[in-house]
């Protein structure tokens, strides 16, 4: 296996990776979700709680 057989990320997880990148709570969010895996359940998984915790961080 190689990365030819990768599925491809769904489009809200790389909308999250990418916010990451800009906005240190995404990154840290994302980081810690490993240490704390039921987290992910609340922002990672579904493209709509995905959507909603990006725009509650981009919000003034």
């Amino acid at each position: 296996m190689d990365e030819r057989d990768a599925v491809p990320a769904p489009e809200h997880v790389l909308n999250l990776l990418g916010a990451a990148g800009r906005l240190q709570p995404a990154a840290d969010r994302f980081a810690n979700g490993f240490n704390d895996p039921s987290d992910f359940e609340d922002f990672f998984y579904e493209p709509e709680k995905t959507g909603a915790y990006l725009a509650s961080l981009t919000r003034n």
